[in-house]
């Protein structure tokens, strides 16, 4: 027998909604902070939904959801920024959490390829702050999508986002915190098709248009995306923080057809998986979580 997450917003449990009833009496309580993939990635959220529609456990389990769409991991860790996490966590309101979910580095990931070659000021952008190339710097058009990527770019990248990370186990960790030690499960991101997908109301599509600015041809768009992704789920497993787990979900979508401009296969648009999308990777995410509770 499984039984599905229940899901609470943070104010639910703080103020005692009745929504909330029973919270305290759940077996199994986690905390949960991150992008649009634990949150939704449409105007109109019914369109795409989460990854905890999708999951279920062993334990009758709930969840206190932080998550908040185009958040990025130095946000997640601001206490200013994001004060019902820190106060669920560190406050006078924070309880033992049984483990915490986190959905990071994905928009961070997003915006960084986002990055234009020229500011908004007609200001060149140097290659250590950008993920890629120009024309002139690549030499024209590779074929190796690994041609198409500032190495150096990618060096600061990882510079600036592995002590988020480590920042993200202090606040667990700290003296303040009743979960010290507890454990943090991340899933990974599955492969993005670029294409010309919006999510509604002139957000999006991301990738699409940094490619076409960059010239990157059509036939590497896929692989070239990969690349990235691929790099980021290597920079998570290679943390090798106390009680830190990475979840593989990569790989589990239909990844959408190069050129479609909607819902397609398993993605609602060109960065969000649908509904059915989201309750494939749950059920991977939460397999994987269940298997390394304590």
């Amino acid at each position: 027998m499984s039984f599905p997450l229940r899901q609470f917003s943070p104010l639910d449990v703080i103020l005692g909604h009745h929504v909330a009833d029973g919270f305290a009496q759940i077996p199994r309580r986690f905390l949960a902070q991150g992008d649009s993939w634990f949150s939704f990635g449409s105007v109109n959220p019914l369109a795409t939904g989460n990854m905890m529609d999708g999951m279920a456990f062993e334990k009758e389990s709930c969840v206190v959801n932080c998550a908040h769409p185009g958040d990025v991991l130095n946000h997640m860790v601001d206490k200013r920024r994001e004060p019902l996490f820190s106060s669920l966590l560190l406050g006078h309101q924070a309880w033992r959490w049984d483990a915490i979910l986190l959905s990071p580095g994905g928009n961070d990931l997003i915006d960084f390829i986002r990055v234009p070659s020229v500011d908004g000021q007609g200001r060149p952008v140097p290659p250590f702050l950008r993920a890629l190339l120009t024309p002139e710097e690549r030499g024209g058009s590779p074929d190796s999508e690994a041609a198409y990527v500032s190495e150096q770019g990618w060096d600061t990248f990882v510079q600036h986002l592995v002590p988020q990370y480590h920042e993200f186990i202090a606040m667990r960790d700290a003296a303040s915190s009743q979960s010290a030690g507890v454990p943090i499960f991340v899933h990974t991101y599955d492969f993005i098709t670029p294409r010309n997908a919006g999510a509604g109301a002139g957000k999006g599509p991301w990738l699409f248009p940094a490619l076409v600015d960059y010239e990157v041809p059509q036939a590497l768009w896929i692989p070239l995306t990969r690349l990235f992704l691929a790099r980021l789920t290597g920079l998570m497993r290679s943390l090798a923080l106390p009680s830190f787990h990475v979840i593989d979900t990569q790989a589990t979508l239909v990844p959408a057809d190069l050129g479609s401009t909607g819902d397609d296969h398993d993605w609602a648009n060109e960065i969000h998986p649908n509904p059915g999308g989201y309750l494939k990777l749950g059920r991977v995410f939460a397999a994987g979580i269940e298997a390394l509770m304590p």
